[in-house]
């Protein structure tokens, strides 16, 4: 054998080592042994066996019928297993968006029409009946010679209780179970529209209040003659019209009345009928309806910045404004 015809030895000794090592299951790692060596007896079974990758990540096809592995070999479930978007049952009405920017759906309750009445009924109705029961009575008195700060003080009180009744009926019929009570009817931060919406509902009401005026002349309202013209009824009137009335009929007829309403009806439907009883609250039928048109605004400003807020704010201006103008002018 010519040292020419080594090589060929080699490569042959080299593809009969792979061959045994193939027969036995097993990869050498290495090179192959110099020609004419042969491996000892058992070296197959000794050998270092050569690093395999894994094999790709095997699609959960058993658990998943049809899957189809995606690019990536990232696993993800096919469409028809997606969850699947909650529908109404048979026959009932279809969900209704929340029409007021309501954060935190899983902890904010959503009260209907229904409760609104309840609500109403509760807070309003004792009031109305003992207005009616006193209003029947009549009296040669004249009540402005009794007027006086005690009596304010007294009117005040009574005002507070009035207020903290119509709260707890709009506490009981929207957010007594709620995780978020004030944020619920709407103690959030306004919109940017906070500081147009108001002027502009101001400006709608005033005329509205005007042309009534010009129509009907209708009479003061009773809580003007409840106050006497001093400093004393002035402070006292400006704190229940300024600050209590804002405040508490806004949670009652906005945040829990027109609430409930628009959640079964829409906003506009809402803002209509929260309006009316708004307006009928006053019990002074000559001015129900620029009383109509501040409660529809009031609703429409709560409505499009979200927060209600808004809406005390307006009030509070057009009451204060009022407050102002029975100072000066007496």
């Amino acid at each position: 054998m010519t040292g020419e015809d080594r090589p060929n030895e080699g490569q042959t000794s080299e593809h009969s080592g792979e061959g045994a090592a193939d027969a036995a299951g097993v990869t050498p790692v290495g090179p192959a042994p110099p020609a004419g060596v042969t491996s000892p007896a058992g070296a197959a079974s000794n050998a270092v066996p050569r690093y395999q990758p894994p094999a790709p990540y095997p699609p959960p096809a058993a658990a998943v019928p049809g899957y189809v592995p995606p690019a990536g070999r990232v696993w993800a479930p096919p469409a028809q297993l997606a969850a699947p978007r909650l529908r109404p049952p048979q026959g009932a009405p279809p969900f209704l968006p929340s029409p007021l920017h309501m954060l935190g759906t899983a902890q904010a309750p959503r009260w209907t029409w229904k409760q609104s009445l309840w609500g109403l009924l509760l807070g309003m109705g004792p009031f109305i009946a003992l207005y009616a029961a006193t209003s029947s009575s009549s009296s040669d008195v004249d009540i402005g010679d009794e007027v006086t700060a005690a009596t304010a003080i007294i009117f005040l009180i009574s005002a507070a209780i009035g207020y903290g009744w119509q709260l707890f009926a709009a506490w009981l019929f929207s957010v007594r179970a709620a995780s978020h009570k004030l944020r619920a009817w709407g103690f959030r931060r306004p919109t940017w529209a906070f500081f147009w919406t108001i002027p502009l509902v101001l400006v709608v009401a005033y005329m509205v209040s005007y042309a009534n005026d010009v129509a009907f002349s209708p009479p003061e309202q009773d809580i003007v003659n409840a106050f006497p013209p001093s400093a004393a009824g002035v402070v006292l009137f400006t704190i229940v019209a300024v600050v209590m009335a804002p405040l508490c009929e806004e949670i009652y007829f906005r945040g829990f009345v027109f609430k409930g309403f628009a959640n079964s009806w829409g906003w506009v439907r809402g803002a209509a009928v929260s309006g009316a009883f708004f307006s009928l609250a006053h019990l002074q039928l000559t001015l129900f309806v620029p009383f109509f048109v501040l409660g529809f605004g009031l609703a429409w400003v709560y409505q499009r910045t979200g927060s209600l807020w808004t809406s005390i704010a307006l009030h509070a201006t057009f009451n204060g404004v009022a407050v102002l103008a029975w100072a000066l002018l007496g």
